[in-house]
């Protein structure tokens, strides 16, 4: 028996040449995440969920599907059109440059499917068995051939297809039989000249039939077999971020989410905004740039900011910030610090006090009298008066101030820059990023912190800051117990104090060491922070591949804090209590942690309301009240002082 040849081959792509790593809607969602990540700002409070936003997406699709369908035409949509509508409905504000974003979207999505792709493996052996003069692909897809043809390129097909028939290009399907029609119509053959490969039992099978087309149901085993198990992994909705398959974490309230969470949102920021370069603040900011780079391999590396530690500190950057030496100007560290003596101040101007104590001297200033508004007392207004002494102190403002200056170069960072930048530090005013901006002039510096308290300073006019607890409603209860997380965040090394040219004239930072600090880090902040870079390592495959973002997880991460702060385990508490914190600029002074414990106080508070007072004045005073009633187990009156703080705050 003669067997017969076909005038025409037609195959079915998605599921018959080509087949997904994944689901086809994870696809989509992919493109979510890049829709987000360029266009957070923009984007509605409530849509900045991936699944979200991408249930607006087959919204417009089914829109301009159903507006086609009234235009006579079957319901097709193309995937432009689509971003199109998509962006305007999930923006709150006008998106500058639409056509720009689409065409990424396009581009990424277009990616993503290249990366997901591959060839069935027996088609090749199923096209062979049927005689035939001509091969063709008819698809249903929301896009254009040439987006199919490039995806059919990279399997190796490129030249056994000699046509793509896509209902987008012609606004007409497979469904509805119209676009067998067109492709038999532009190949010249009829019904009975043709046959149809798919795997779609009605569109694939049952439309050419009832057409006069033969046609094969195309399901191999092995393949249909990893298909469903692929697809049926797959999660369409989770309302619950953190409760996929697989979450890496012992509790949805394990410090490490705050770091990620931290950490995470800071990269959506960037890449948002397209900055280039990222600055990371000793001393925390030598943990979170770790955190970047653990997180950063789950970002596409040519957007991802190249990143920095900047050894800066208040200390190194004050002096060589300020424009002109005097009262005015002086204020700046004043509004923070109205009560202080001259020592403290010079610490914080970083000028031996030797060098200046003849002008102390002349004006009957003691060092050491801390004084009320200096700045209002008549021998600090003649010491800034003193041409000789102005003349001192401004050539000292120019030497730190190239110190810092070349120092800053040797990191790419330069004053004649007028790139944008990012800087990370923990908080809390951003009073170095202000230092800086002073500096750098014509770089915008976009500062992203922990928290954030009120501004005491004018900001600069290139200055713009983010706070992550900013959304918190608890932010302020936490703010106010903000040293054991520091400590946390901690590095070893010291606080940077000045810069000087190493033997091979390079200028380095030079830091001053607290061996207390240093113990600590060693002893227990180190293992700490070893685990959290694992976690976060962990975290990030994690919402890679569920989809999550940064605002998913943000509740999370407040909460976890928020445990972190109010119930402490004891091992992070006795690290604590024996930590002292250099704070030269501005106090001038050690900062000692370690407390005694008060029982008759706690004691006779139970029976005086004036004892009580000064039992609450005593726990904040040791910077870290649950800390302390923990460290002497005093476990029920940790639950008070809570619910005390955040109704107080």
């Amino acid at each position: 028996m003669e067997v017969k040849c076909y005038k025409l081959l037609s195959l079915d792509i998605w599921d018959t040449i080509l087949r997904r790593k994944c689901h086809p809607d994870a696809i989509k969602v992919y493109t979510s995440r890049e829709f987000y990540l360029y266009a957070k700002d923009y984007i509605k409070q409530d849509k900045r969920n991936l699944r979200e936003l991408t249930r607006l997406r087959v919204d417009a699709e089914r829109e301009i599907g159903t507006e086609c369908k009234e235009s006579g035409f079957d319901d097709e949509y193309n995937i432009k059109d689509v971003f199109r509508r998509w962006i305007r409905y999930a923006c709150d504000k006008e998106y500058p440059n639409i056509d720009k974003l689409v065409e990424h979207l396009y581009e990424s999505e277009l990616n993503r499917e290249l990366e997901n792709i591959y060839l069935d493996p027996t088609i090749d052996s199923t096209i062979d068995s049927i005689r035939h003069e001509k091969l063709v692909c008819i698809s249903d897809f929301y896009t254009d051939k040439f987006f199919l043809q490039k995806l059919i390129d990279s399997v190796g097909m490129r030249n056994k297809i000699e046509e793509i028939f896509c209902s987008c290009d012609y606004k007409l399907n497979k469904r509805s039989g119209r676009l067998f029609e067109i492709a038999e119509k532009e190949c010249n053959v009829c019904s009975n000249e043709h046959i149809h490969i798919g795997d779609n039992a009605y569109s694939d099978v049952e439309v050419p039939k009832r057409l006069g087309i033969d046609a094969i149901h195309y399901l191999p085993d092995d393949e249909h077999k990893k298909r469903k198990e692929r697809e049926s992994e797959f999660v369409s909705d989770l309302k619950d971020s953190l409760r996929y398959k697989d979450f890496p974490l012992k509790s949805d309230r394990d410090i490490s989410l705050f770091f990620y969470g931290f950490i995470a949102d800071i990269m959506e920021s960037c890449i948002e905004k397209k900055l280039k370069k990222i600055y990371f603040f000793t001393r925390e900011g030598e943990f979170y740039k770790e955190i970047f780079g653990t997180i950063s391999v789950f970002y596409d590396k040519e957007v991802v900011p190249k990143s920095y530690i900047l050894e800066v500190s208040r200390l190194s950057t004050f002096v060589a910030s300020l424009r002109e030496f005097t009262l005015d100007e002086m204020m700046r560290l004043w509004n923070q610090y109205s009560i202080q003596s001259m020592s403290a101040m010079f610490k914080s101007l970083a000028m031996d006090l030797g060098n200046v104590k003849k002008f102390l001297d002349l004006y009957s200033i003691d060092p050491d009298e801390v004084l009320t508004y200096p700045w209002t007392l008549e021998p600090v207004q003649r010491l800034f008066a003193d041409e000789e002494f102005k003349n001192l102190m401004e050539a000292h403002i120019a030497d730190k101030r190239d110190r810092l200056l070349e120092y800053c170069a040797g990191k790419d960072l330069v004053v004649e820059s007028d790139e944008d930048i990012a800087i990370v530090d923990i908080g809390w005013r951003g009073t170095i990023q202000d230092n800086l901006c002073y500096l750098f002039r014509n770089t915008m510096i976009y500062g992203y912190y922990v928290g954030l308290i009120q501004f005491l300073n004018k900001q600069p006019e290139n200055s713009c800051k983010y706070g992550y607890l900013d959304k918190c409603s608890f932010a302020r209860a936490l703010l106010t117990i903000s040293t054991p997380f520091e400590m946390i965040c901690n590095s070893p090394n010291g606080s940077t104090v000045d810069y000087e040219k190493n033997d091979a004239g390079i200028m380095v930072a030079i830091r001053n060491n607290e061996k207390s600090e240093d113990d600590i880090f060693f002893s227990y902040t180190k293992k700490l922070q070893e685990k959290i870079l694992s976690d976060c390592n962990k975290l990030g495959k994690y919402c890679y591949e569920n989809f999550i973002v940064s605002e998913d997880v943000r509740n999370y991460a407040y909460e976890a804090l928020r445990n972190f702060i109010y119930y402490p385990d004891r091992d992070t508490v006795n690290s604590y209590f024996n930590l002292t914190h250099n704070e030269e600029f501005g106090v001038g002074a050690y900062v000692d942690k370690r407390t005694v414990f008060r029982p008759v106080l706690m004691f006779l508070a139970l029976i005086s309301k004036n004892k009580r007072q000064e039992f609450k004045d005593f726990l904040r005073n040791t910077t870290w009240p649950q800390g302390y009633l923990t460290k002497y187990r005093l476990y029920p009156l940790i639950k008070v002082y809570n619910n005390i703080l955040e109704k107080y705050y």
